[in-house]
């Protein structure tokens, strides 16, 4: 069986505040809901992405002087790959980076955005990654929900602009061109608008978490933003020091 540590997650965090929240979630819900809005689907896919037991947990997260850490988000206080102001594009090929550095031989990025994102699909996605082959989810906005490299492939990152409104067609096509096959998961919707945020809302009420979690581990956490009072244990993950915090994860 496959070592979990040959495999990773990858999850974009931002601080559930205004400055920190994307501007098209601001310019269609307005600042105050689109953070409320923005806190839920995080806290989804995190502990789905949490509750996935064949990788580990990769957080670039973009903090707040309200939020340095990830309290808000579990009160175990995960550690954290530390965005520092990078730009999204920087951030994700950051984050598969120190992915790599960490041991892992797949990784895969989640949209925080896409709540209903599979465990399957997942699944499908470290199966089908390899050196020759890049696994992408294609989201229903051009964007992707799921992203699949190794370390040999990564170069399909580079010069890539996630602001396009077509990054999906984008990373196919440059996949093409390095002569790599893509393997393509089911596409799906992302949160963007009233239609596709009641989309979600529904199937909420209507199913369970998309992953199962063990219920000795299922926890409520909390949703209000607040963080938590007193600090969570920390450890040394052996990422670079200016680049990382500590990651229990790892």
């Amino acid at each position: 069986m496959a070592d979990k540590r040959d495999n990773a997650l990858i999850l974009l965090v931002d601080a559930p505040v205004p400055e920190k929240t994307g501007h098209e979630l601001k310019k269609v819900f307005g600042p105050e809901r689109a953070v409320h809005i923005n806190l839920d689907l995080m806290h989804e896919s995190y502990r789905s992405a949490k509750s996935y037991g064949g990788a580990i947990l990769i957080l670039s997260y973009e903090k707040s002087p309200k939020h340095p850490d990830l309290t808000w988000l579990d009160p175990e206080d995960p550690g954290f790959l530390e965005a520092k102001g990078r730009s999204y594009d920087k951030r994700v090929l950051t984050a598969f980076t120190l992915a790599f550095f960490t041991g892992a031989k797949k990784a895969v990025m989640m949209n925080h955005l896409c709540p209903a994102i599979k465990q399957e699909w997942i699944d499908q996605a470290l199966a089908r990654t390899d050196d020759r082959t890049v696994a992408l989810g294609a989201a229903q906005d051009g964007s992707f929900h799921t992203l699949g490299l190794t370390q040999d492939n990564l170069r399909v990152l580079e010069d890539l602009s996630f602001s396009s409104g077509r990054t999906a067609e984008d990373i196919s096509e440059r996949a093409r061109r390095l002569k790599l096959t893509v393997h393509a998961i089911p596409d799906t919707y992302v949160v963007r608008d009233e239609e596709t945020l009641r989309k979600w809302i529904d199937s909420k009420e209507s199913s369970p978490s998309l992953f199962r979690e063990p219920p000795e581990r299922a926890q409520e956490t909390p949703h209000n933003g607040e963080k938590k009072h007193g600090r969570g244990k920390r450890h040394h993950n052996g990422a670079p020091a200016e680049e990382s915090r500590e990651d229990n994860t790892l």
